[in-house]
């Protein structure tokens, strides 16, 4: 059993290989009742299921992960419209029928259009999502990416997240792991903290090539401290979400890696006075 702050979910991402029920014994395990979903785990078992595992697991959800958007050319011609729309907009109402705080997605690439077009096009994507988010109370989030990932998002700047998202009507998700080497970070945070509906937290060893090669809080040289403190200063009241993955988190083992992650987290947490 690990001591888990009250604040901090744990992604399922954090034992990204295995199914959504070795997962649910994992959490048991290790005693974590606050955690985040991913939607590909969610389909695997289908949505009834996954329904009927989380709530008979008595666990509090701090978002899901929902489809990737891929507006890739402005005619749509691709075929990917509807179904993005739509599996959304079911990734909301599941998210609030098992009482999920909120649903994230990325925006999908976009190399056939110019930024501006490729903005356009996802405010009308997530717009059925958004409305419907908003009849559940259920915010849909927008999350940036490294720079390296074009192929599932065309925003990599936390400034442009926020831009699009006030533009879009969604909020975002602030990850630490794609915007701590920001330029104006803190001046960007503290005046867009209305628009911050999680946040999310993890580490990376500076010279690692491989944007999904995360590691354990502490692990490495995010200064994670100062960037929670950054955002409790600006006033964010929301929760702190742990996702690591990657070769070494495999290579320890889920069991030891996220329970490592969720004491060094907690601390953390402890320590800026979250």
């Amino acid at each position: 059993m690990v001591f888990a702050h009250p604040r901090l979910s744990v992604n399922s991402v954090s034992s990204y290989l295995q199914p959504l029920g070795a997962d649910l014994v994992l959490w048991r395990d290790l005693g974590i009742e606050h955690v985040a979903l991913i939607l590909p785990k969610i389909e695997e078992v289908g949505w009834d299921t996954a329904r009927e595992m989380v709530t008979s697991a008595g666990l509090r959800v701090s978002t899901i992960f929902g489809p990737t958007y891929r507006p890739l050319d402005a005619d749509r011609s691709l075929g990917w419209w509807d179904a993005d729309q739509q599996g959304t907009v079911d990734t909301v109402e599941f998210a609030a029928s098992i009482g999920a705080a909120s649903v994230y997605v990325c925006t999908g690439g976009a190399p056939t259009v110019t930024w501006d077009e490729a903005a356009d096009l996802f405010c009308e994507l997530i717009a059925p999502a958004v409305a419907r988010g908003a009849e559940l109370g259920v915010p849909v989030l927008l999350e940036p990416t490294n720079p390296l990932r074009v192929d599932i998002s065309f925003v990599f700047w936390q400034r442009d997240a926020m831009d699009l998202a006030r533009e879009a009507g969604t909020k975002v998700m602030l990850d630490f792991q794609s915007c701590w080497y920001e330029r104006g970070l803190e001046q960007v945070v503290r005046e867009n903290i209305d628009l911050v509906g999680l946040t999310q937290m993890s580490d990376f060893v500076i010279g690692t090539t491989e944007t999904g090669n995360r590691v354990v809080p502490g692990d490495g040289d995010i200064p994670l401290e100062r960037l929670l403190a950054m955002v409790l200063d600006a006033g964010f009241e929301g929760s702190f979400d742990l996702e690591v993955m990657g070769p070494r988190v495999e290579e320890e083992g889920y069991h030891s890696s996220v329970r490592r992650a969720v004491e060094r987290a907690s601390e953390l947490l402890d320590r800026v006075g979250a």
